[in-house]
């Protein structure tokens, strides 16, 4: 395994002008349709990618060409084990880049990181198979509930056990449970055809990838919860103080929030995403043509981000502070 140079990326990396993507494939989708998305959050993913369809499955014979049964549903994962007990081969040079650009703009760094699976050949899998980002987040998780355990619990025990209950709890189990739903939920919507969830389908979505998006949006998470939320921690803890109350509330909804909005952006820059319509037939019988792209931008904006600005507005209506009643819960 060779380690990712040149970074920062240069323009040309994550725009590049020199190849041309095809108008159509052989499997009938559209190549470079970039202008099938809409809105600010839409704008500007996906157009860059130069994208070859998955080629895993062949209707003649039936069997992937690369892979064949289960293996490939564990082969990032004994990949990234190999890469664990070979440090040489960790690349933390790009997780802490793909960190910093996840906070400031996750767009850029989901552009650039398709882009380079792009280049190396590997077109087929958009999983990540190099462990350094997470060990990186299960560090700044364990650091966190050590600063954490030293203010509020100061016990060996205590902090042992806050270290298990957020990183293996509220990350690692928290984080399996969302992949699974949603590379449930994804694959169901993208996936239309005879094959269905197969992951021999032109558009299949590895579990592995939605827990990779999940590790990208809980980066925000830790950021604000884990380490802006204890510093400011004493002016929360305010009793009966509007300030605290607002401050605390819209860090839990922000951040939640966030989450989503760099969720979308992970699964919208997936080439067969941003480029692809789906056809399906309505009410009446007519075929009504949609973006896969459009349909996660209004699960977002109409669907998540309105409900999570309702239940801020509830909680400072009725001043029910969570920060409060989260730290109460961590430590009694």
């Amino acid at each position: 395994m060779s380690k990712r140079v040149n970074l920062p990326y240069t323009t040309q990396d994550l725009f590049p002008q020199s190849v041309a993507t095809p108008s159509t494939s052989r499997f009938g989708f559209g190549g470079g349709g970039g202008s099938t998305t809409a809105g600010s959050i839409v704008s500007g993913t996906g157009t860059s990618s130069i994208f070859t369809p998955r080629m895993n499955y062949t209707p003649t014979l039936g069997i992937s060409s690369h892979t064949s049964g289960l293996s490939s549903h564990f082969k990032n994962i004994k990949v990234m084990t190999k890469r664990l007990f070979k440090p040489a081969t960790l690349d933390f040079e790009t997780a802490i880049w793909e960190i910093f650009h996840l906070i400031i703009n996750p767009r850029k760094m989901y552009r650039s990181h398709y882009f380079y699976k792009q280049q190396q050949g590997n077109k087929s899998s958009y999983t990540r198979d190099d462990p350094s980002f997470l060990i990186l987040l299960t560090g700044f998780l364990s650091i966190s509930a050590v600063a954490w355990g030293l203010a509020y619990s100061p016990s060996v025990v205590d902090i042992f056990k806050l270290i298990v209950y957020m990183v293996f709890i509220d990350f690692y189990l928290t984080g399996i449970i969302i992949a699974t739903v949603t590379w449930v939920v994804t694959n169901r919507l993208f996936n239309t055809g005879s094959l269905g969830m197969s992951q021999y389908n032109v558009n299949y979505i590895e579990w592995g990838f939605c827990f990779d998006i999940h590790c990208n949006s809980f980066l925000i998470i830790w950021c604000l919860l884990y380490v802006v939320q204890f510093i400011l921690l004493p002016i929360i803890r305010i009793k009966q103080s509007i300030i605290a109350l607002i401050l605390g509330n819209s860090l839990y909804f922000g951040s939640i929030g966030y989450y989503f909005i760099v969720t979308f952006y992970g699964f919208n820059s997936l080439p067969f995403i941003s480029n692809l319509s789906m056809t399906k037939n309505s009410v009446a019988g007519l075929g009504v043509t949609s973006s896969p792209a459009k349909l996660l931008q209004l699960i977002v904006i109409a669907g998540i981000l309105p409900l999570l600005a309702i239940g801020w507005l509830i909680t400072i209506v009725f001043r029910f502070n969570v920060a409060d009643i989260m730290v109460d819960t961590y430590f009694n």
